[in-house]
Parts: structure tokens; sequence; C-alpha cells
């Protein structure tokens, strides 16, 4: 159910941001207008008026109040929302200029040529950002995935939207910003915990202090901003100054510092070799969050066509910046690891254009061109009996196909730990099985932690492990809560699924993820505990399938070496017996003897 759920959200949002997408296209050419003024944080002085403009040539100067009962609601979306308004869109209101009030009429002019390819860059920064964060919430659903893709939906609507609110019935237009500042607040907050958790979606350091505030912060920005809202479509009192202060800059400057610091405090956390891995997604996350700040303090200070036009064209390219990054770290460096549902969605992708092709060919040809309708079917039934018989074979063949092209580094990794499972049966001591169950995975797979404990009396003693500390557990014993349910089912299981409180094992990215028993004879003799990838990625179905097969081959080994020690002494117990029968045959000659 909660799979069906994810995937129908992720299809809902996914044709959302696609429709949104086309609407932008479609209307890119749609200028925006404003008036060339600011109100300041009291939303009634007039802070900068930009000459040559309506609000200049109205004789608005700054240091003008205006009388916030008589603004229309679309002049109070331009000054208060730092919202575009449509060309043409005129205004009356009063304004106090030097103790005297006088109505005033502005009509707003349109801004220049550049805000059209800001338009184009907005939409394919948002489409790049959205598809990227809903790729990997598909893949890999967690809190910082969900988070990502939290980012794009504000980012994708179209400016026609925004016009077509300030020309809709007021209730319609009120529900459309109720609508935007939910989204804007689950940026802020998706902006927040991606970068609380990424790469391994467990913040560390001073970003768990910061995950714990995500939340609270955003539920304040959204009270903010409906109460704008309201000021803004209903109220004919301007909100108070302190409101518009925390919509302005602290929402959005410093949600960026927020996310910026916890960011930077995982990276500090990770590993130095893994840094390097970071480095393109922070470096990205950076710019995108100054432009963020660029954009809103540039929107707020200066009435500047150009000046606005080129920080949303920044802001654009920043967010189509961050999604290839992500992309580039996801496929390349495994930053998030989601090789194994890519390479099985492109083996499943290509089997069933294949079978559709197969069917449509016979189909046209015979069919249609040769109109031996017969015929056809006999071959497509011919077909389906040949495909269904040979699918098998063909699915092992093109995955195995796509790993060792598209995924060659983790199909190299594989085959080296089957090679190292046929391996381990000749094994001739316990300490090569046991370099072999840690060292091999470790490096192959380049995971954090690996360890192997094997029985020793009444517990399981540590014989070998990389990534834990000599402060780590060194012994379980028996009654410990994972020994017992390895003994009890002798099967693997992700350490998540047991109750195993123990504080004494490696943590962060290190800590345990996977159990997998050695048996022989029936009974636990030894396991391996393993850990996810040095990045932080939890290890996939696969790299599971070749652990296991891995401890298959020590439990060959354990099998060979304890059929080695018993026939080891057994020669001894049958050299002893034969030294036993020579005394005694020695013992029984000298007794004859002396009888005699």
């Amino acid at each position: 159910m909660r799979q069906a759920l994810r995937v129908t959200t992720v299809f809902v949002i996914g044709i959302l941001e696609v429709a949104c997408f086309t609407v932008a296209l479609v209307t890119w050419n749609t200028p925006g207008a404003e008036f060339g003024w600011n109100l300041g944080r009291d939303a009634l002085t007039v802070t900068s008026v930009e000459p040559n403009l309506p609000a200049a040539r109205a004789g608005i100067v700054p240091g003008d109040k205006i009388v916030y009962a008589t603004m229309p609601v679309l002049g109070r979306i331009d000054a208060l929302l730092a919202e575009s308004v449509y060309p043409g869109a005129t205004i009356s209101f009063r304004v106090v200029h030097d103790g005297i009030e006088r109505q005033v009429t502005m009509q707003a002019e349109s801004f220049p040529s550049i805000s059209a390819p800001a338009n184009v860059a907005y939409a394919f920064g948002g489409l790049a950002l959205g598809l990227v964060g809903l790729a990997l919430v598909a893949f890999r659903p967690s809190a910082m995935t969900w988070g990502f893709a939290a980012v794009a939906p504000t980012l994708i609507f179209p400016e026609a939207l925004y016009i077509w609110s300030e020309r809709a019935p007021l209730e319609q237009a009120f529900a459309f910003h109720i609508l935007l500042s939910i989204l804007y607040a689950l940026q802020l907050l998706g902006v927040i915990v991606f970068a609380c958790r990424f790469p391994t979606d467990s913040p560390a350091g001073f970003a768990k202090t910061v995950s714990h505030v995500a939340a609270p912060i955003s539920a304040a920005a959204l009270a903010v901003y409906w109460y704008i809202d309201y000021a803004v479509f209903i109220s004919n009192v301007a909100p108070p100054h302190w409101t518009l202060l925390l919509n302005d800059y602290a929402a959005t400057i410093l949600g960026a510092i927020l996310a910026l610091v916890a960011m930077f405090s995982n990276y500090a956390a990770q590993q130095r070799i893994n840094r390097s891995r970071l480095v393109p997604v922070i470096a990205a996350f950076v710019v995108l969050n100054v432009s963020i700040a660029v954009e809103q303090i540039v929107s707020e200070v200066s009435s500047n066509p150009a000046g606005v036009g080129a920080t949303y064209f920044f802001f654009a390219v920043s967010a189509a910046l961050l999604a290839t990054a992500i992309a580039y770290g996801v496929v390349r460096h495994r930053v998030i690891d989601v090789n194994f549902i890519i390479s099985r969605t492109l083996v499943y992708t290509i089997l069933t254009v294949f079978v559709v092709a197969v069917f449509s060919l016979i189909e046209y040809v015979f069919g249609k061109l040769l109109e031996h309708q017969g015929v056809a079917t006999f071959l497509e039934i011919a077909a389906a009996v040949g495909l269904g018989l040979s699918l098998n074979v063909l699915h092992g063949r093109l995955d195995n196909f796509i790993d060792r092209t598209i995924f060659r580094k983790r199909h190299l990794a594989e085959t080296r730990l089957e090679r190292a499972s046929e391996t381990l049966p000749h094994a001739t001591s316990s300490d090569f099985v046991h370099e072999m169950l840690v060292a091999e995975p470790v490096d192959a797979l380049q995971l954090a932690s690996a360890a192997v404990f094997r029985r020793n009396g009444t517990g399981f003693r540590r014989e070998s492990a990389a990534g834990w500390s000599p402060g780590d557990a060194a012994e379980l014993e028996e009654n410990d809560h994972l020994v017992a349910r390895l003994r009890a089912e002798l099967q693997p299981l992700s350490i998540s699924e047991v109750r195993w409180p123990r504080e004494n094992v490696p943590g962060g990215v290190a800590a345990p993820l996977y159990a997998v028993p050695i048996a022989s004879g029936h009974s636990l003799a030894a396991f391996a505990l393993y850990g996810g990838h040095a990045g932080g990625e939890d290890l996939d179905p696969d790299e599971r399938r070749s652990l296991r097969a891995l401890a298959a081959g020590a439990a060959l080994a354990y099998d060979h070496l304890t059929a080695e020690e018993l026939k080891r002494t057994i020669d001894e117990l049958r050299g002893e017996n034969e030294a036993l029968r020579r005394s005694q045959e020695l013992l029984v000659d000298k007794v004859l003897k002396r009888l005699e």
C-alpha cells in the first residue's frame, strides 16, 4: 500500500510538473510588468523609485506614504509579494506627500527582453530539478530524497499562472496564493531536510539540531505567509513590519544559511576519501542558496527591471546546475545509490520494447503487407511460446551485458566476490577465511565496515574486522538479540528488522546493516556483519546476494577445515593406537620370554 501510494504521488506530481513546464514553454514570451517602486517593511513607506517608470511618472518619491486601505489588491501583490503584474495593469490609490494626501494612478510597464529567456531558463531549471527529485524518490524513497523533490514545484509554476491569478476573481486569486504559500513552506522544509540528510539520509553534527527545527521553522513560515496573504487580499490594515521582515528575509535567507551550515556539517562528518565525491553537489547547492538570497534581496531593495530579471535568470540556471550535479553524482559517483534499480529498469524496458517490436513486426509484415492474417496469428503464437521459453535466458544475458557495459565497476566487484566465494572452500586456515569475509567485500564494494564473529565456547568472538575500533564489541553472547535470531533462523537479515540495543558497535556510515550467518552442521558457526558503502548508500539486492554467496563459501570452508581437523585427529589417534598395539606386542613378547 505504501509503495502504491508513493508511486501514485510521484506520478501525479510528475504530471503536474510536466503540465506546468508545457504551459511555461507555450507562454514563454508572456511579458511581466511592474510599476517601478519598492515599499519599506511597514508596507506603507516608499523606499525607492526607479526613474522613467510609472511610479516616477506619477510623481511618487521616496518617503511618500500610501493609504493602505485605498491600495487595490493588484498593487499590494506587486508591492508586498514582489510579484510582477500583467502589462497595462492600472491601479489608483491615495498617497501622502509632505502631509498632503492625493490620488495617483499608475499603469504597469513591461519588463525588458531579458524576462523571456529568464522564463525559459526557469522552466527548464525547475523541470530538471523536479524530474531528478522525483526519480530519486521513486528509486530511493527517504526523507532526504523527498526533501529534494519538494524544492521544485514552485520553480515550475509558469508566469502565466501568476498573471491569471491577478485577473481572476478575488476568491480564486486568494486560494491560488494560499496554495503557493503551502508550496513555498514545503520548499523551505525540503531545502533544510535535504541539506541536513545529504548524502547518507542521516544528519550528523550540527545538522542533527537543524533537522529538529526544520518542521517548526517551515510551519512558522507558512503561518507568516498566510497572514500576509490575508493582509493583501482581505484586510484593509497593513501587515506588521516584523511579518514582512520574516517573509522577505528570515524565511528565505535564514533558511538558506541553515541549509548551508547543515550541509557543511555533514560534509565535515564524512570520511576524507568520500568528500571529493560530494563537492560538485555541495558547490551547486551553495550556488542555488546564494542565488535564492541574492534574488530575494534584489527584488526587495531594487525596482530596476534589468537587475531583477538578471537575478531571476541566475536563480533558474543555478537550479538546473544543482539538478545536473545530483544526476551526475548519482550515475558517476553513487552519491545516492540507484544503480541497481536503474540497471533493472533498463533490462525490463529493453525486454518490453523487444517483445512489443517482435509482435508488431510480425503483425505488420504478415498481417498488413502480405495480408496473411492466419500466418501472422500462427507466428505470433510461435513467437509467444519461444519468448516464454527463452525469456529467463534473455533476461540473464541482457542483465549481464548492461552490468558489464554501463555499470562495469559494480560488475567487476560482483565478479571478484564470486571468485572469492569459489576460492573459500579450498582455504587451509580459518584466518584466511576471516580475511576473505572482511577484506574482499570492503575492498570490492567499498564498504564502510565489516566484521566476522566465530563461535568461541558459549559466545562469539570477533576474529577480523574493518571499520571497527578497538573499543567496539569484541565478543557477543549467545543470548544477544541478534545472535539468538541468527541461531534460530540461520537466515540473513537486515539488522533494522531486529531489536539490537547495542552501543559498542560502529555508528554513522559504518553502522552494521546486514547480518549473514555462516552455518556448519545445521548450527551457527559464525556470522558476518556488513555496513553500507563508504559514501553512506545501503547495500542493493545484488550486493547482498554476493555477500550471501561469500558466506556460503565460508560455510564450506569451515566444513572443509573441520573435516581436515577430524582427519588429523583420526590419523593421530590411529598413530597412537598403532604405537599402543606395538607396545602391547613388545610387552607380551617380554612376558613370554620370561615364562620360558
